[in-house]
């Protein structure tokens, strides 16, 4: 295996798999301040390589860009792959600490366990949103936004990242790369460079719950989540967002009939 100094030590086994754990979106999106969900553990866990420059954005047309910082104990790992358009790279999130049977327990029963710290909030996940039909998207956001990875260009986070390629062969991977763009951008730091890979829409990701169901339509989010989208609404179209609710339904129903 390739090594350069900032290379962190993979002897231990990593398991590729075709998907993404379902719970690595989470771990950018939900975890609490200061993530006190790890308790008396935090003070004994080492950062895993997610945070030394992973981020996940979240942008759309006309939209501000929100940018999420990982669990510091998620693990981010590239992939290539062979696609019908030439090579592609693909990530795998992993938790670097905690096996499943031993995650706290505000991630192992996340979101069903009544005591878990985003039980209580009625609103969809983000990231059932993002798979979501567009129809509903636009309706409550007024568009569609997207998200991707943001992996910072330093050479000690792109050392840990692709395990068998060193830091700069991490690199001019990322730039050869169709699907990768990059950026510049300063996000509570100095200025930065990134590269962007959008976060692929697959249904291996998706967490489905009772809490966090797959979202079926502008009808079905509605009856789950009704003060929620009720507000989001009211934000968008003012005294007129009754009319633009029931349009959207009216509009999935005749889709629903043709079909």
């Amino acid at each position: 295996m390739k090594t350069d100094s900032h290379q962190v030590d993979f002897n231990k086994p990593i398991s590729f798999t075709d998907d993404i754990c379902a719970d690595g979106i989470c771990c950018f999106m939900s975890i609490p301040r200061n993530q006190s969900h790890l308790g008396m553990w935090k003070a004994f866990l080492k950062r895993r390589n997610a945070s030394y420059g992973v981020k996940l954005l979240y942008t759309g047309t006309q939209a501000k860009d929100i940018v999420y910082n990982p669990c510091r104990c998620l693990e981010f790992y590239l992939k290539e792959v062979t696609t019908e358009s030439g090579a592609a790279l693909r990530v795998i999130l992993r938790c670097g600490i905690f096996t499943k049977g031993r995650r706290p327990y505000t991630c192992k029963a996340f979101p069903d366990k009544t005591d878990s710290f985003m039980h209580d909030v009625p609103a969809p996940c983000v990231y059932n949103e993002y798979l979501a039909h567009e129809n509903y998207v636009q309706l409550k956001y007024t568009h569609v936004f997207r998200l991707f990875y943001a992996i910072k260009d330093d050479r000690r986070l792109l050392g840990m990242i692709f395990p068998g390629y060193t830091a700069e062969e991490t690199r001019e991977k990322l730039n050869q790369c169709k699907e990768v763009v990059k950026i510049s951008a300063v996000w509570n730091e100095k200025p930065s460079e990134y590269f962007l890979l959008e976060v692929p829409k697959t249904k291996t990701v998706l967490y489905i719950s009772d809490a966090h169901p797959k979202i079926e339509g502008v009808k079905h989010a509605y009856d789950l989540w009704q003060g929620h989208i009720e507000g989001w609404l009211e934000k968008h179209y003012g005294s007129k967002w009754q009319a633009n609710l029931a349009d959207a339904m009216n509009k999935e129903n005749t889709v629903k009939r043709i079909k």
